[in-house]
């Protein structure tokens, strides 16, 4: 556990660039499951009183949308790694380049291995079980004090380094990422895609060019490895 300056909920440090201003403070609780939510929301009810406001998200695209018009009220992002569509990493990711000050923790019910590379070069402050309520709530409250976890960085750091990571690397569209996520992880074919979000298979070839130029490769099935390899399989 290491700890920086400028990061409690109370007075987070904000980069100069974005003229943001500190609100009240909230959680952002992000999860696929309703379930997960109510049961981690009266967690935070006991073990976080000050806080009082949780916000949340069942989907990667609606917490960037609470994100982009909230992030300077947000105290700490808590964000589940295995969401359908859009994975946690890459929400992650898009959060930290909107953002270089709210704590991000990332959360799994897989082994933390599986996610604490990709999750830490996405520019989060740690990564922690769901099974263990103990070691949630033991997170939780580090990240909130100004601490971050071992093999992560503070806020500013991680945007910094995620500013000059992604220069050369373009950002793929809503439309692209759900594409890639029902290849990659559901193992669709152009037909079942086409079929699944009421396009045509054209549509869905012609994204898949474009997602094969934005990602830099030359082939469909190096795209699909590259998308992989960000962290964003199941």
């Amino acid at each position: 556990m290491y700890c920086g300056r400028g990061m409690f909920p109370g007075g987070k440090e904000r980069c100069t660039m974005t003229g943001k201003t500190v609100g009240g403070p909230k959680i952002l609780l992000v999860d696929d499951d309703k379930i997960v939510i109510e049961a981690l929301t009266d967690l935070f009810k006991r073990i976080l009183p000050a806080v009082g406001i949780v916000d949340s998200a069942t989907s990667g695209v609606e917490a960037l949308e609470l994100f982009a018009s909230n992030a300077d009220q947000y105290a700490l992002v808590l964000l589940d790694m295995s969401l359908e569509g859009m994975q946690g990493p890459e929400v992650c990711r898009r959060m930290r380049l909107m953002d270089c000050s709210t704590p991000i923790l990332g959360m799994t019910s897989f082994s933390l291995n599986r996610y604490r590379v990709p999750l830490a070069a996405a520019g989060a402050q740690g990564l922690v079980g769901k099974g263990d309520e103990t070691q949630l709530e033991q997170a939780v409250s580090r990240v909130l004090s100004g601490c971050f976890l071992p093999g992560f960085e503070t806020p500013m750091a991680a945007y910094a380094k995620l500013k000059c990571d992604t220069q050369a690397e373009s950002t793929l569209t809503n439309m692209q990422e759900t594409i890639m996520n029902l290849c990659a992880n559901e193992y669709l074919t152009d037909g079942e895609i086409a079929e699944r979000l009421g396009i045509s298979i054209a549509t869905v070839r012609k994204h898949m060019q474009n997602i094969v130029k934005r990602l830099n490769c030359r082939t469909q099935r190096q795209a699909i490895i590259t998308w992989l390899k960000r962290g964003n399989g199941r």
